[in-house]
């Protein structure tokens, strides 16, 4: 049977699960649901999924450890492979490291081990001080444009797989502990150079500073993960070369998982003395006019201030986005995380793969990692970038958009909606859908004003069948019967749905009041489908899909955002309260959020009491 004729209705963790003291109004939600899906499969219709031709040649962007790893496992498997490096030399940030943990391995000695088999490798084809210039073209086969940093001279090769290995930078923390204006304060990476270059004087007492510029309450809230690491290596080392100096590490948390509880105990064995401190009471340090410093840090644990002389002030920085990461995400027409790092597919089912299909990432580029983990995440990259090129051909999804002609009236809103230039304008105006490049987000249909502009798969009658199958027969309302809301909730496939199911599994509890719709991105989600559900009695409507920032898409969750806005404008001229109308966002792995999430907007709904058109019987 072709899979697209198949439809799985999710009664467990979307109803059973979730509605535990409400057995009566579960079953009762369980058989809407599967009135639901059996409507949509009325209207369901087999699809083709196209062969495409994968040329067997990669291209990694990136010359750091990760780039170099993956270039070096495709390689080795047979690949042509292109390494761009935006540097005259390989090695990224590797080349300013001095020690690497856990191993304790010097950097240089690991930097040099991989651009010698870099280099010794025929297969691999190393582009030095270029940078990508322009992407074209889909799965299999992209057309890559090279620029000279220094010129403009360009250069065109032909890919079948990317991966992206462009790294991280280390946040320079201006402005923030004297930093840039007293030399003694220094960053960890900066005391890695001086030790891995033999020019620290000797100190008599160092204090690090932890979560500098990073786990703020606005901004970068997100953990680096490896400055705790970092420290206690560093820390270990200082006390290496000179016993007598006293170490101390003023800390919010200390992160030290797998291995580096080790370091922790050892720093603590060899007399590193650690402080916690609170966000809201940060350390200060002020310079004397002969140098030194004085670090004052309240004590959480004491409930005093502790004020101590330094030598250096040592702080701990976050990793950051690399700037070409940023020039990248819209060449590439990939996401950006929250946080400002790539975003893959799916955390677990593919960690190492965009939703832009045979384009994959590894490294820093994703987030904050130590060379080890990048190492290891660089083969999964090749691993997965080699299975298409291995196969020589791959067949790609069929949710693709589609165009009825015959209704469209050349007002280019699909050609203008479509980041990923699967439309475009052909003669006389009509638009022409390029299916390779077509990622299957729907944005495209809920743009176009005369439903001519559909995705397969996800088509406006098959939407509007739910719909209507959920709210018909209508349930009407009378005065003696207490109220209780219908609330339909489209759900994103990556994200959303995702934390629905996550919500289910951990038996988080919500109101059975409930009925969700799967759609492949909160930004397929038309203005004809909101007004459906509320046309047939709905008594609330919300949107979910990816967090902001976090799209698959890169930027639907955005659209379908702006729609709602407009939407919420006009419900009112229709007699219907734009409170009933609302957009929020999760992750796949915020069960517990959506739950709140559905729990608040049905409470509001009640509150609000019934739909005006459901009372009216949908007239």
């Amino acid at each position: 049977m072709n899979k697209y004729l198949f439809e799985m209705v999710n009664i467990r963790e979307q109803s059973s699960w979730v509605h535990m003291q409400y057995p009566k109004e579960a079953t009762e939600k369980a058989k809407d649901l599967i009135r639901m899906a059996v409507a949509r499969v009325t209207y369901l219709e087999p699809q083709i999924e196209p062969e495409l031709e994968i040329a067997p040649s990669a291209l990694v962007i990136g010359g750091g450890i990760a780039g170099m790893t993956a270039s070096i496992s495709l390689a080795r498997q047979g690949f042509d492979v292109h390494l761009i490096e935006k540097e005259a030399e390989l090695g990224g940030m590797l080349k300013h490291l001095h020690k690497l943990q856990p191993t304790e391995r010097d950097a240089s000695e690991v930097l040099r081990e991989a651009v010698t088999a870099v280099k010794a490798n025929a297969n691999i084809h190393i582009h030095t001080s270029n940078l990508v210039q322009e992407v074209k073209g889909f799965i299999g086969n992209f057309d890559v444009t090279l620029q000279k940093r220094d010129s403009n001279e360009r250069e065109q090769i032909h890919v079948g797989t990317i991966i992206v290995a462009t790294g991280a930078d280390a946040l320079m923390p201006m402005g923030m502990y004297g930093y840039k204006e007293n030399k003694n304060v220094v960053t960890q990476l900066e005391l890695e150079q001086l030790l891995k270059a033999g020019e620290l004087k000797k100190p008599k007492q160092v204090v690090m500073i932890q979560c500098v510029g990073a786990r703020e309450k606005t901004g970068r809230t997100y953990c680096s993960r490896i400055c705790c690491m970092v420290a206690l290596n560093n820390a270990l080392l200082l006390r290496g070369l000179y016993p007598d100096t006293e170490v101390v590490i003023l800390y919010r948390d200390l992160q030290t998982y797998g291995e580096y509880e080790d370091f922790y105990r050892e720093a603590r064995e060899n007399s590193v003395s650690f402080i916690r401190y609170d966000l809201d009471k940060p350390p200060k340090v002020a310079a004397s006019a002969d140098g030194r410093l004085t670090v004052t840090v309240y004590d959480a644990y004491l409930g005093a201030e502790i004020e101590m002389d330094s030598d250096l002030v040592v702080l701990s920085t976050p990793l950051v986005q690399h700037e070409d990461g940023r020039r990248l995400s819209p060449i590439l027409k990939v996401p950006l995380g929250m946080d400002g790092f790539f975003f893959e597919a799916h955390p677990k089912l593919r960690p190492v793969d965009f939703a832009s299909e045979a384009i994959y990432v590894c490294g820093t580029a994703h987030g904050p990692k130590d060379v080890t983990e990048s190492i290891t995440q660089a083969y999964a990259a090749a691993s997965r970038a080699g299975i298409p090129m291995a196969l020589g051909k791959v067949e790609a999804g069929a949710v693709k958009a589609s165009v009825d002609k015959n209704i469209c009236v050349n007002c280019d809103a699909c050609v203008i909606s479509c980041i990923f230039n699967a439309v475009e304008a052909g003669p006389f105006g009509l638009p022409n859908i390029i299916e390779a490049n077509c990622k299957g987000c729907g944005v495209c249909a809920a743009e176009c004003p005369m439903a001519a502009m559909q995705l397969k798969h996800f088509t406006d009658q098959q939407i509007v069948a739910a719909i209507e199958a959920l709210l018909k027969p209508k349930k009407l309302v009378s005065s003696s019967e207490s109220f209780e809301p219908i609330v339909l909730c489209f759900a994103c496939q990556w994200c959303s749905y995702g934390a629905a199911d996550l919500a289910g599994v951990s038996r988080i509890q919500y109101p059975p009041n409930i009925r969700i719709i799967r759609v492949p991105c909160s930004g397929r989600v038309d203005v004809l489908h909101v007004l459906k559900a509320f046309q047939n009695g709905a008594d609330g409507v919300i949107i979910t899909g990816c967090l902001i920032g976090d799209c698959h898409y890169t930027d639907g969750n955005v659209k379908a955002k702006d729609r709602v806005d407009v939407m919420k404008k006009s419900l009112g001229a229709l007699g219907i309260d734009s409170n009933r109308l609302e957009i929020d966002f999760a992750s796949s792995s915020e069960g517990r959020k959506f739950a709140t999430m559905m729990t608040t907007f049905v409470e509001k709904i009640r509150g609000l009491g019934p739909n005006p058109l459901r009372a009216k019987g949908g007239d």
